[in-house]
């Protein structure tokens, strides 16, 4: 029989200790290998959107002459009988406007924009209320297209019952009505001479009393 010898005991568990903490290392070194987080990246500001300050809007663009519309009272969107401040609302219109020619020297409540005042002109009471309309060039006309240069025969073909009078210094004027608004053409020649082919010196609208068709100067 043979005998164990007392220090062969701890010679055996040290060589078992050994053999585990082995296993142990193989088994750590066998593992991948973690990878280190990777710093974190800034995050770039986004630019807030610019706000763009407000602006005003630009006036609005002054119709063409030819787009006014000559009809009893008025002309375009202006009427006889409006008050300065609904002139000026129209933005056809500017306030106390120079008469002129020097031996003037004086204003008046209102007057047409540049635009057309070489063909038009406003006559008016002394607190800007709106008198006459005068047409003195060959734009605007009517709806039918009478203005000036037009011919008594194309005015009467339209307005079979036009009155026609004696309109002063020998001329002739031809006027239609709707309601209290009047609409006048100007002729050179008399009643007594007049001809279908006579031509329009001058459109005039009114509202209440009829056009004299009369422009005077200063």
């Amino acid at each position: 029989m043979s005998v164990v010898r007392g220090s062969d005991v701890p010679t055996s568990r040290l060589w078992l200790l050994a053999a585990v903490t082995a296993l142990a290392l193989g088994a750590c070194s066998e593992s991948p290998d973690e990878t280190p987080d990777s710093a974190p990246t800034a995050t770039s500001a986004t630019p807030s959107p610019t706000t763009e300050s407000p602006t005003s809007e630009p006036p609005a663009a002054l119709p063409a002459i030819e787009e006014l519309t000559v009809a009893p009272g008025v002309v375009g969107p202006a009427r006889t009988g409006m008050s300065r401040d609904e002139a000026l609302a129209t933005g056809l219109f500017d306030e106390d406007v120079e008469v002129p020619g020097e031996e003037c020297g004086r204003s008046e409540p209102l007057g047409w924009k540049a635009d057309y005042a070489s063909s038009l002109d406003v006559l008016t009471k002394e607190d800007g209320t709106v008198v006459s309309f005068g047409v003195r060039g060959e734009q605007p006309r009517t709806a039918d297209g009478l203005g000036v240069g037009s011919t008594l025969k194309d005015v009467t073909g339209v307005y079979e019952t036009a009155e026609m009078v004696e309109a002063g210094y020998g001329q002739t004027g031809v006027f239609v009505t709707e309601g209290d608004a009047w609409l006048g053409f100007l002729f050179r020649e008399d009643t007594v001479s007049i001809e279908p082919t006579s031509e329009v010196l001058m459109v005039e609208v009114t509202t209440g009393t009829r056009p004299d068709l009369m422009r005077d100067g200063c």
